[in-house]
C-alpha cells in the first residue's frame, strides 16, 4: 500500500498520541471523521498499523536504569541465533532484541531498577543461556529520544 500525505499525517498523529479519538484527529487535520476512520482501518488491514500501545514513565515504576547488552553468539547444535534471540526476548525486563551486523550478533535493550539488577539479569540469566559466547553491557547515561 502506498501512503499518501493524508495517511502520513494520520500516522503522525497516532504516533504522537494513539489514545486520541478519531474525531480529535479529524478535527486537527481538517478531514471528515469517516475518512480518518476508513484510512486507519485500511492501514490496520494492510498491516501498516500493527497495534496501538502506550508510553510508560518507567521512573514511576522504579525502573530508572536502561542498558544495552551486546551478545556474541556461539554456534552449535543446541540453539540457532534466532532461537537465542527469541529466548532472550522472553526474559523479564527485556524490551527489545535485535540481530545485528558487525562484531556482535545480538543487541538487547533492558530496563531495571539499578545497574545491579541489570547485572544480575546478564550474569545469572543471559550468560547462562545456550548459544551465548560473551556479552558487553552498556548503561544509558541519558536518553534524548526513544
Amino acid at each position: 500500500m502506498d501512503l499518501d500525505e493524508k495517511d502520513k499525517l494520520i500516522l503522525r498523529e497516532l504516533w504522537i498520541d494513539s489514545s486520541q479519538s478519531v474525531r480529535e484527529i479529524a478535527e486537527k487535520l481538517g478531514m471528515p471523521r469517516t475518512t480518518v476512520q476508513e484510512r486507519i482501518n485500511k492501514m490496520k488491514r494492510e498491516g501498516i498499523i500493527k497495534r496501538f500501545t502506550i508510553e510508560i514513565d518507567y521512573s514511576k515504576l522504579g525502573k530508572t536504569t536502561t542498558a544495552f547488552i551486546l551478545v556474541s553468539f556461539m554456534p552449535g547444535p543446541q540453539v540457532s541465533q534466532k532461537e537465542l534471540a527469541r529466548r532472550i526476548s522472553e526474559l523479564p525486563d527485556v524490551e527489545e532484541v535485535h540481530l545485528i551486523t558487525g562484531e556482535w550478533d545480538i543487541i538487547v535493550k533492558v530496563r531495571g531498577s539499578s545497574i545491579k539488577d541489570i547485572g544480575d539479569l546478564v550474569v545469572e540469566r543471559i550468560r547462562t543461556m545456550d548459544g551465548v559466547a560473551r556479552t558487553v553491557t552498556c548503561a544509558a547515561l541519558y536518553t534524548a529520544k526513544e
